[in-house]
């Protein structure tokens, strides 16, 4: 008999990797949650032989139908939709609301043998609120809630952190790079060095289901590990180049660069949006500083050491990937 998969936010990014990962995966069947099952993206699914279901993130009792036979789970919330809207405080209760509706209907699931929860670290621990990641938190407060609240359920749960999406350079105007005639260049502003390491899963779109397939077939690997999804690691400095030849937008040595400003001015150019990202790097400063290189301890492994060699031939990378983006507006 084979196996359910049950994906959330199957017609989204990271969902839509799991689900094309397990479709082409023998023993597997896959059934995808989406809000409107009759949406162009849903019915695109379907056409493929996925089971699309309707479910909502803040009404647990679909999340129970939606479950229901599973012998995986994919989790995942958006931290973004509710900050645009209300703001990072209310954003980050509401995600983490979403993802403990999500783990709750997970545990009642007598057939499930694997809760994998796309999550990031806990910066206000870690750092005892020094340097905390708005985006962050609702997610890694869902995991201390399974940890203390749902024993069985962690006993069952891998958590995945993927690292920076290379769609997020289109994605979001707050990295897209700007032509400046008078230097010749185009550049892109940044609240920190621009030799700061750079970590991207390439096209998350496809790699983040090898790495939870991956994960997943490894029988060594204990409930309650991390596995840290990372294809390439760039500076800030060397990433924005390797987008200029990519891309055929600005490919001469020299004509991108990163300019360093300080999270004041930051802040002051790009206002809510570029609090947040002033945050994530002041996070990794505090790590740097403080000579944390483990901060969620050993129980850490990285993704790419899971992978066999067809995996591995499977990813898409990060030069690829913007090599794969339409640049036409630019």
């Amino acid at each position: 008999m084979s196996k359910l998969v049950v994906v959330v936010g199957a017609t989204g990014g990271q969902g839509l990797s799991i689900v094309m990962a397990f479709l082409s995966e023998p023993g597997y069947k896959v059934r995808g949650i989406t809000r409107n099952p009759n949406s162009e993206k849903a019915k695109a699914l379907t056409a493929k032989g996925v089971e699309m279901v309707q479910g909502e993130l803040g009404d647990p009792t679909s999340l129970e139908r939606a479950f229901e036979g599973a012998h995986i789970i994919f989790g995942m919330t958006d931290y973004y939709e509710a900050f645009y809207k209300h703001g990072k405080d209310i954003a980050i209760e509401t995600e983490f609301g979403y993802g403990r509706n999500l783990a709750d209907a997970a545990a009642k699931i007598s057939t499930l043998k694997h809760y994998c929860w796309s999550t990031l670290p806990p910066t206000d621990a870690i750092t005892e609120g020094k340097a905390i990641v708005p985006h962050f938190e609702g997610k890694s407060k869902v995991d201390k809630y399974i940890k203390e609240h749902l024993p069985d359920l962690y006993n069952k749960t891998l958590f995945f952190i993927f690292t920076i999406f290379t769609d997020n350079f289109v994605l979001y105007d707050i990295f897209k790079p700007i032509w400046i005639a008078a230097a010749q260049k185009w550049i892109q502003f940044a609240p920190t060095d621009p030799q700061t390491p750079y970590t991207s899963i390439g096209d998350h779109k496809v790699n983040s289901g090898i790495f939870v397939r991956a994960a997943l077939r490894n029988p060594d690997i204990k409930p309650g590990t991390y596995v840290y999804c990372n294809v390439d690691t760039y500076t800030f400095e060397s990433f924005l180049a390797l987008w200029g030849v990519a891309s055929g937008v600005s490919p001469t040595a020299g004509s991108t660069k990163v300019i360093q400003l300080s999270p004041e001015e930051y802040i002051s150019l790009f206002g809510q949006m570029g609090e947040e990202i002033v945050s994530q790097w002041a996070f990794f400063g505090f790590l740097k500083a403080n000579g944390i290189e483990r901060p969620l301890g050993d129980a850490v492994v990285p993704g790419l050491a899971l992978l066999n060699d067809e995996d591995k031939a499977q990813l898409v990378s990060t030069e690829e990937s913007l090599r794969q983006m339409d640049w036409s507006g630019y």
